[in-house]
């Protein structure tokens, strides 16, 4: 597996929801595997290029319109998976893209919070 140097800011979420990417020659459709604010994994059909950039509108759950990512470059590649980082995020999308994860991290917190709690009365 091919590696650019980065460090991750940001906690992923897992996702599993349908995105659409494209590159200066193709699109295609794909699966995101996990998100933040500065990047996902996904899946496609096809392998992406290493240091490569792309386009992506990812189609986030209980969200009425495709959420833009206007340039990403990738930072790993293996087989048909991918990770992005995000370059160019339009406010709007950052905005979007901070809800739904707040949402998330929420979750995660409250299952864990049940998680201790389940453990502390077993």
């Amino acid at each position: 597996m091919a590696h650019f140097s980065h460090t991750r800011t940001y906690q992923r979420f897992p996702f599993h929801s349908p995105l659409i990417i494209g590159g200066e020659s193709f699109v295609d459709e794909g699966m995101l595997r996990n998100l933040s604010m500065h990047g996902c994994s996904m899946v496609c059909n096809r392998e992406l290029p290493l240091g490569g950039t792309v386009r992506l509108s990812l189609l986030l759950p209980d969200q009425p319109s495709a959420l833009p990512i206007e340039l990403g470059r990738i930072t790993w590649a293996q087989g048909n998976e991918c990770g992005i980082e995000f370059v160019q995020l339009p406010l709007q999308s950052r905005l979007r893209l901070n809800r739904t994860l707040r949402v998330e991290l929420i979750q995660f917190l409250n299952a864990r919070k049940n998680r201790e709690l389940e453990a502390r009365t077993a």
